[in-house]
């Protein structure tokens, strides 16, 4: 009889994961992706994000409306995090995703002994 209600699920693997915060940002940067495609809300999606040393990166998602979220977070060191991303407690595809984080201050460029103007050389890079 009419009126029913038909409860519809959304399959993980219709979720699309974008963002280039989800290969490589900086300590201390807020970063951020996007989840696209969702059929939930908010309650649905789950973000866990373990740094190198074990400790948990929090992580804010927020309803940007039209089944995208925004989930956002900032890395507190250097090295490489990993980004665990569920729709109601199954991993969406790709996750987890191997995050690196790069401290700037770290990167120091060795002297260059025999540059010439205008030609190529080659020197090191320290991270």
């Amino acid at each position: 009889g009419a009126p029913f209600t038909a409860k519809i699920h959304t399959d993980p693997n219709h979720i699309v994961v974008s963002g280039q915060c989800l290969a490589a940002t900086a300590v201390g940067k807020p970063s951020f992706f996007t989840l696209s495609n969702v059929s939930g809300n908010i309650e649905d999606i789950e973000v866990a994000i373990d740094s190198p040393s074990g400790e948990e990166v929090s992580a804010q998602v927020q309803d940007l409306g039209s089944g995208t979220f925004k989930a956002e977070f900032c890395p507190k060191i250097a090295g490489e995090h990993q980004i665990y991303i569920s729709f109601r407690e199954e991993q969406v595809p790709g996750s987890p995703f191997a995050c690196k984080v790069y401290n700037v201050t770290a990167i120091k460029v060795r002297e260059c002994v025999k540059g010439i103007v205008g030609k190529p050389v080659t020197f090191l890079v320290e991270t």
